[in-house]
């Protein structure tokens, strides 16, 4: 569970790095390098996890195999959208042929458009996850004040049966608000 996590953690970092690299193996691809060598000026100026996979990825080129069959390795130890997009498509357009610096720029803009609009969601999310606990504690603390303040009012609702059913229609409204609100913040992107 733990190196699940780590691994998750590892992949994200990566996809975050994956604007700057894409932009670099953009710019060198423009100034005439091939993709080894903009993956290998990746690697010299970026920090890990990116400069560890891509130096795997020219590790593995270098003792023979494709470079095709590297970056679908890349793809499989690093298995996310963003990373299976950008080596299809540099598998793709190294038959094809095509501008690759176009696609690693839009490859890139798509990557950062994508995490602005995750980071929005999940600020979102979190708004709507506090106010539902705002909206689920705020009974329990308007009971315990007026317990404070007057417990002989308040006690006949824990000592009847009418009380109980109040309380019992109360927790009942309770967890079905609680339910609904953690069913719309739930958003799947």
């Amino acid at each position: 569970k733990v190196i699940q996590v780590l691994h998750r953690r590892r992949i994200v970092k990566f996809v975050g790095q994956m604007v700057d690299g894409l932009s670099l193996m953009s710019n060198a691809m423009r100034s005439g390098l091939n993709v080894p060598q903009a993956m290998q000026l990746v690697t010299d100026e970026l920090s890990n996890p990116i400069s560890q996979e891509f130096s795997l990825v020219l590790s593995q080129n270098k003792l023979g195999i494709s470079l095709e069959e590297a970056m679908g390795n890349l793809s499989i130890r690093m298995a996310h959208d963003d990373i299976e997009m950008f080596t299809t498509s540099v598998n793709i357009l190294k038959e094809t042929g095509g501008n690759l610096a176009e696609t690693f720029d839009s490859i890139s803009y798509t990557i950062r458009e994508r995490i602005k609009v995750e980071s929005k969601i999940q600020a979102m999310t979190a708004q709507g996850v506090m106010q539902g606990v705002i909206v689920v504690l705020m009974p329990f603390a308007l009971g315990a004040i007026l317990y404070t303040i007057d417990p002989e009012r308040i006690r006949p609702m824990f000592t009847t049966i009418p009380g109980w059913a109040m309380l019992f229609v109360m927790m009942t409204l309770q967890a079905i608000g609680a339910f609904a609100i953690w069913k719309i913040v739930q958003v799947r992107v």
